[in-house]
């Protein structure tokens, strides 16, 4: 073998590694970022879950399905059919995903009184 030759075949193992370091650094890039994601939907989920526990909110009262409550915080402050929750979701979303006769009472009165809110998307930013 001349040196050229040996030079060339002890750059293959080096660019190999190198190869199969990158490769494993992206994975691991990868796996991390969807990790942190997931733990970011994690913390929404549970802020989500914390906001319809609060009491005397707009969101304790679609959980609980209180429509008498539900409608006096609207009278008080017809905003929070517009208000946000942690993963972007408004009222009648929830009203929706709840789907009770109570709940989809609700929505009607919503639908109704504040027609623009069925236009609101699911996924806008969280303010």
């Amino acid at each position: 073998m001349s040196f050229e030759s040996e030079e060339s075949l002890s750059a293959v193992p080096d660019n190999i590694w190198t190869r199969l370091m990158l490769s494993v650094a992206q994975k691991r890039k990868e796996i991390l970022a969807k990790n942190f994601n997931e733990a970011l939907k994690a913390s929404a989920m549970e802020k989500q879950e914390e906001n319809l526990r609060k009491g005397g909110t707009i969101w304790e009262a679609v959980c609980k399905a209180d429509e008498a409550t539900f409608k006096n915080l609207i009278k008080e402050n017809p905003s929070n059919v517009d208000v946000r929750g942690p993963i972007g979701e408004c009222p009648i979303h929830m009203l929706f995903l709840y789907g009770t006769e109570t709940h989809l009472n609700m929505a009607r009165y919503l639908i109704t009184n504040f027609p623009h809110t069925l236009t609101q998307t699911y996924n806008q930013p969280v303010n």
